[in-house]
């Protein structure tokens, strides 16, 4: 069955047998090989490989039903897991004693040494820890399934990705492979002016087909996208689409116009264009290379769309191993890529190195830890301040595989300043643009310039240019000039919005105004600070969704809080007042009378003004905070007298007097759901819901009985769970219930308004076993 590929239910066969007797070394060895075969569970193989490792025989009998013990490979295998556990040095150990058992000429030698050296350099990159946060994008773009390959626009607008979920052209009838999952299709997401994302989408029907479609790269204004097709005998070739308004074409080979420049048959899995879309970067294993796959360099000789000979990018980024996912930043020289090898730590690491105009590149630099971990780490797009970046990785916590991830870094990488022109083009009247509309920014007095193609449905356009110059900007249609207008771009802020350095105009055509011009600079600063919780001691609130809201109610930037409850919002005006909204989805911080707000120096200087379901609020907050006072009276509440639920359930749920049903914020219960649906990918899954009322006297509406309300709430929870399984159409036939309901507490003394001592036996619990 290890053979034949069918890795899914292989590993259900053989975690049958390990229940039996979960001592023999043999079912753990198989158990452990299968689950590295896995993309997301590869570090739960380390207890099976430890248990096969402590009973090595070298008359190991493969064939014998009867054999209970491991072979030496073993160790190998025990050295593979210790590592991508974090445990170098055991690793190594590990790998050793299997490399002593091999003979000199043994081809498993070098591969040994390889891992022997990934786990240094691993070793090495955790003592110099990168100053980021990674965070995950959330359930509007991950899921269940794996989600990976993010490429975003230059305005950081569109996140197209790929994804194995169902939709798009999956249906619970799709054809899988042998892990479960569906073929691969491209998504799509955009950005909410909050900074959240929309809930993502196929991208096209057009563009998706019932094989695989894997996005790899798209233009800087998101009007092209490169992707990678397989078809029915699993091999590929790099596509390109088009975005005609608000419809994408049918996706044509890359080199249509020179076949056989780029898709050669020699695995070119993919490739990126440069900002101002002269280069071409792309991958493949053709020969002449340097060992395995390279990344290559072609450019546009003429107007008709011809290249250049690919040129291998030579030793300082290309190595004897695989290098893929090759990502030009904005400043058209700082290119960021994957690679096997290097000073890798296992598997791909992420990887940047700077070109110059002779074609000349810097050794290549490893990303560091923790953006690199001992697994593959792909698809690294950076934004054009080089605050951000964004790449698939596997990280604790996922949403069941492969997900996507954002990395906010502490200083910004070191990429050349450049600024982002965003324009939006309309007529007078409103009416539709012309077809042939160009626009062409070049340096006054200069005869070169950009030429840029709008799109005719939103009038958008986009150009990367270089800051503290002055430039011409001409709109043309008809062979006729219908815009021109000179402006200079600054080196500072002023034209900078939301901390990001995008320059959004609007341009109606027949406007003689000039639209460039700046609004006077407003003195900005850093609003930084803290939350802390009441408790004794004041701890600090981590992991916390803040918003940063204006005088109307705007949110205008999302944060979350680190380990020490510390934020901060950059470049706000210092001349408006604010409010912060603290997202608590924990129903057990519910109903906190002070949730302390601390500024940059730690000093308390307010208490909560609002609350609400979900959050806490403080209104009338300067930008600055350090300019209030500091409040002289904290006092730590003691903490309540703990619930009766125990704290391990998987979801718990607080109600009001003669409530049933669910009040919980979303994202809780998306939490709690997407745990389920994993689980189901491999099992029958049991939930135990315990439900609880308390003894306040409720309503007509359930007979008057306390009794028959906590059987509703948990029937009611029941029922949730289940349609929000069904819309993510998972197995609810593999869903077992344990259902539980009482009536507890105090008995009811006529005071109902002292709500804290009854609403702790008014909840829902969900475990799952």
């Amino acid at each position: 069955m290890m053979n034949e590929h069918y890795n899914d239910s292989a590993l259900k066969t053989w975690l049958k047998l390990y229940k039996m007797d979960s001592s023999n070394a043999n079912v753990c060895f198989y158990i452990g090989q299968l689950l590295l075969q896995t993309s997301a569970h590869k570090a739960e193989a380390l207890k099976y490989f430890e248990k096969a490792a402590s009973h090595i025989v070298t008359k190991y009998m493969p064939d014998d039903p009867y054999e209970k013990d491991a072979p030496p490979l073993a160790y190998y295998y025990l050295g593979r897991a210790l590592h991508l556990n974090y445990q170098f040095s055991d690793a190594i150990v590990n790998f050793n004693l299997f490399k002593k058992l091999l003979s000199k000429n043994d081809s498993r030698q070098k591969d040994i040494d390889y891992w022997v050296t990934c786990c240094n350099n691993g070793l090495e990159l955790m003592k110099d820890k990168v100053d980021c946060r990674i965070t995950n994008m959330g359930d509007s773009i991950n899921s269940i399934y794996p989600d990976y390959n993010p490429v975003v626009t230059a305005d950081e607008q569109e996140m197209i990705f790929t994804s194995r979920r169902l939709g798009g052209m999956n249906d619970p009838t799709s054809t899988k492979d042998s892990n479960g999952f569906y073929n691969e299709d491209i998504w799509i997401s955009y950005a909410k002016p909050d900074g959240s994302w929309t809930m993502a989408k196929s991208i096209s029907n057009i563009v998706n087909t019932p094989g695989n479609d894997a996005s790899v790269s798209v233009s800087s204004d998101g009007q092209q996208l490169i992707l990678y097709r397989t078809n029915s005998v699993g091999s590929g070739r790099l596509m390109v689409s088009n975005l005609k308004g608000t419809q994408w074409t049918y996706a044509q080979p890359i080199d249509s116009a020179n076949p056989g420049t780029i898709n050669s048959g020699s695995d070119e899995t993919s490739a990126c264009l440069s900002p101002d879309e002269k280069s071409l970067y792309f991958v493949s294993k053709r020969a002449g290379g340097l060992g395995g796959k390279d990344i290559y360099k072609i450019s546009l000789i003429d107007s008709n769309g011809k290249w250049s000979a690919p040129v291998n990018l030579g030793n300082n980024v290309n190595s004897e191993y695989d290098e893929d996912c090759p990502f030009m930043h904005v400043d058209n020289c700082t290119l960021y890529f994957s690679s096997k090898g290097h000073n890798t730590m296992g598997g791909y690491d992420v990887f940047t190195s700077t070109g110059d105009t002779n074609g000349l590149w810097t050794l290549a630099k490893n990303m560091g830890y923790p953006v690199n971990t001992p697994d593959d780490d792909m698809y690294f797009s950076v934004s054009s301040d080089g605050k951000r970046a964004y790449y698939s990785s596997l990280q604790p916590h996922s949403y069941g595989d492969k997900d996507i991830y954002q990395v906010l870094f502490a200083v910004p990488l070191p990429v050349q300043r450049v600024a982002v022109l965003v324009g939006y083009i309309k007529t007078p009247d409103g009416s539709p643009l012309p077809n042939d509309i160009v626009v062409k920014t070049g340096l006054v007095k200069k005869p070169n310039s950009l030429k840029t193609r709008v799109n005719p449905s939103t009038g958008k356009f986009l150009q990367v240019l270089n800051s503290n110059k002055t430039y011409n900007v001409i709109i043309s249609t008809q062979g006729k000039d219908v815009f021109n207008n000179n402006f200079y771009l600054p080196a500072d802020s002023s034209y900078f919005t939301l901390s990001r350095a995008f320059f959004r105009t609007t341009i109606t055509l027949g406007d003689t105004s000039n639209v460039f011009v700046p609004k006077p600079k407003i003195p900005t600063t850093t609003m930084s600070g803290k939350v802390v919780l009441n408790d004794q001691p004041l701890q600090p609130l981590a992991n916390m969704r803040i918003q940063l809201v204006d005088n109307k109610g705007n949110v205008l930037q999302t944060t979350i809080t680190d380990p020490d409850g510390h934020f901060s919002f950059e470049k706000l005006p210092e001349d408006k007042s604010y409010s912060l909204s603290v997202n608590v989805p924990d129903p057990k911080l519910r109903h906190l009378k002070k949730l302390y707000l601390a500024n940059s120096k730690g000093k308390i200087v307010r208490n909560l003004d609002e609350e609400k379901e979900d959050a806490y609020l403080y209104h009338d907050l300067p930008a600055n905070l350090d300019i209030l006072s500091e409040m002289t009276r904290i006092t730590a509440i003691p903490p309540k007298p703990i619930r009766i639920v125990s704290p391990d359930a998987d979801y718990i749920e607080y109600f009001k007097y003669n409530a049933d049903q669910n009040s919980q914020k979303e994202s809780n219960l998306n939490a709690l759901i997407t745990k389920i649906a994993t689980k189901l990918l491999k099992d029958t899954v049991t939930l135990s819901i315990e439900s609880s009322a308390s003894k306040v006297p409720t309503g007509a509406e359930f007979s008057n009985s306390n009794k028959i309300l906590a059987d509703k709430r948990a029937q009611t929870t029941k029922k949730t769970i289940i349609n929000a399984l069904k819309a993510r159409h998972a197995k609810t036939t593999k869903l077992k219930f344990i259902i539980t309901s009482s009536v507890q507490g105090p008995d009811y003394a006529e005071d109902a308004q002292d709500q804290d001592k009854y609403e702790n036996f008014q909840y829902v619990k969900v475990f799952i076993k």
